[in-house]
């Protein structure tokens, strides 16, 4: 049985919390907050304990796993700490705002002889599951071009989006979740270029990143986490070649559960009439969750390594140079 704490009590910890009480062989034992104001709901709406540091979460509860929820400037001081008392770690994205900090985590697990995985959660959102597989079988034939986007308001349930001290603007925050998607079906692009907008206190908030592979596949990926006027949380892919074209979007309420999404995936084959792809019915964060999991009952890394997410930050910052200086920057 694992024994697991959350720290953090916004958004993401409760949809942790709320996929970790279904686990037969899982336990929710602690939600970790110094501000008690919305963690003693949680603990006491999931039937488990409140702790205001992980330390006295620790000696109270004596947890093998703690999941780390908290803002992405918090995750270095958490996930080290989480290591130094020997807990596995899962941690949400973006892990870090930078490599060297990232190399910190990776290293205090390592000595701490705990797994390690970051949560990038798009890998198992069921509509990218599909969409992988078309992309590793082949179905479009020759790629020619892949176009996403991922665009939002500022969340209205926070304040510390639009600093890029400690969010990393959507650069960071948002941008990531399709670098990391595409970078898990092709690996690591060649050469990455990037305009966009930047706000006074310099957060990169909407950028469109064009990727290039060697083997001739280019990508472009468009992110905004400050979209003005009721603009709708939205998704979309678009994945064209010899055989066909790939479509999938997604359109949510002005946060991304103010509103009854609605969706459309369509395969438009080249010499057939337009499918709809089949998609697994699966939860994406309980998917996660239980990757995690097994990886330690099983004694394996993570599917989300340790060095994909190292090689995506690089993409990250590679970016943000892009961004500052104009120039295509070869990797």
């Amino acid at each position: 049985m694992f024994k697991i704490a959350i720290i953090g009590s916004g958004y993401i910890a409760k949809q942790h919390a709320e996929v970790i009480s279904k686990f037969k062989d899982a336990k929710l034992v602690a939600i970790i907050n110094p501000n008690p104001r919305n963690a003693k709901k949680i603990a006491d709406q999931f039937a488990c304990n409140y702790y205001s540091d992980l330390a006295g979460a620790f000696a109270a509860e004596k947890m093998d796993v703690v999941d780390i929820c908290v803002p992405t400037y918090l995750h270095e001081e958490y996930v080290v700490e989480a290591a130094d008392l020997g807990c596995h770690v899962l941690c949400e994205k973006p892990v870090a705002l930078s490599i060297d900090s990232y190399d910190r985590m990776v290293k205090a697990c390592a000595d701490g002889n705990v797994r390690f995985m970051v949560a990038q959660v798009a890998r198992w959102w069921p509509e990218f599951v599909t969409i992988k597989e078309y992309l590793q079988n082949n179905q479009l034939g020759n790629l020619r071009m892949i176009y996403e986007k991922r665009l939002c308001q500022l969340p209205d349930w926070s304040n510390w989006h639009s600093d890029p001290e400690k969010s990393g603007g959507g650069l960071y925050d948002l941008n990531i979740h399709d670098i990391d998607f595409l970078m898990s079906v092709f690996g690591k692009p060649d050469t990455v270029y990037a305009v966009g907008w930047q706000t006074e206190r310099e957060a990169w908030m909407h950028v469109a990143t064009s990727l290039a592979w060697n083997t001739g596949l280019k990508a472009v990926v468009e992110t905004s986490l400050q979209m003005e006027g009721d603009w709708p949380f939205s998704v979309e892919f678009r994945a064209t070649g010899s055989e066909g074209t790939l479509h999938y979007e997604f359109t949510a309420g002005v946060n991304i559960l103010d509103a009854e999404p609605t969706s459309r995936f369509t395969m438009y084959p080249k010499d057939s009439d337009a499918m709809e792809p089949s998609v697994p019915a699966i939860d994406m964060f309980e998917s996660e969750i239980r990757e995690f999991l097994d990886s330690i009952k099983e004694e394996r890394e993570a599917s989300v390594t340790i060095a994909q997410v190292r090689e995506v930050l690089q993409v990250i910052e590679a970016t943000q140079k892009s961004l500052e200086t104009g120039e295509v920057i070869k990797l």
